[in-house]
C-alpha cells in the first residue's frame, strides 16, 4: 500500500509539474474569451480554471509531494507516517464529497445558455439527465472511496499493525 501510495505521490509530481508548464504555454482567459462569438461571455468556471490554473498546479504538486513523502516514511514504519496517512484517508474521502456540490454548480452555470428557445427539448433533457447521472455517479464514487479509505484506516489502527511502527 505504502509502495502504491510512493509511485502514485511520484507520479502526481510529474503531472502536476506538466500541467504547471502547460499553463504558461495557454492563453489567457481574455484570449479564450476573445475566439468566442461576439457577445458570449466566458463561462466563469473556464475563467476561474484559467486564472488559478498556476496555484492549482502548484497546489497539486505540494500534495503529491507530501503524499510522495508520507508513503516514505510509512515504508520506513515511522508512527508518524502512520497517523498521517489515516489523516490523509480521512481528507480525502470527505473531500470526495465535498467535491459534489461543485458538478451542480459547473451545470448552474450552463442553465443559462439551456435557457436560449434555439436549444430545443431534447438536448435540455440529455443535459439534465447527465447533471443526475454525474452526481449519482460522483456520489457512489465518494462512498465507494470513503468505504475503502475506511476499511485501510480501519486496518492501519489494529494493534498489530500499530505494533510494527516506531516513534
Amino acid at each position: 500500500m505504502a509502495t502504491i501510495s510512493l509511485a502514485l505521490g511520484g507520479f502526481g509530481v510529474i503531472g502536476n509539474a506538466l500541467q504547471l508548464l502547460m499553463a504558461f504555454a495557454l492563453p489567457s482567459s481574455a484570449d479564450l474569451a476573445a475566439l468566442l462569438p461576439p457577445g458570449t461571455p466566458l463561462p466563469p468556471l473556464l475563467a476561474w480554471l484559467g486564472e488559478h490554473l498556476v496555484a492549482l498546479s502548484l497546489a497539486g504538486i505540494g500534495g503529491s509531494a507530501l503524499l510522495a513523502w508520507i508513503s516514505w516514511a510509512l515504508l520506513q514504519r515511522r508512527e508518524w507516517a502512520r497517523l498521517a496517512f489515516i489523516a490523509g484517508l480521512g481528507v480525502v474521502a470527505l473531500a470526495n464529497f465535498a467535491g459534489l456540490p461543485l458538478l451542480d454548480r459547473a451545470f448552474d452555470q450552463l442553465l443559462p445558455a439551456m435557457a436560449d428557445p434555439g436549444i430545443n427539448a431534447e438536448l435540455r433533457a440529455m443535459a439534465a439527465a447527465m447533471r443526475r447521472a454525474l452526481f449519482w455517479g460522483g456520489l457512489a464514487g465518494a462512498v465507494a472511496i470513503a468505504a475503502v479509505h475506511g476499511w485501510i484506516a480501519w486496518k492501519l489502527c489494529r494493534a498489530e499493525v500499530r505494533a510494527e511502527f516506531r516513534r
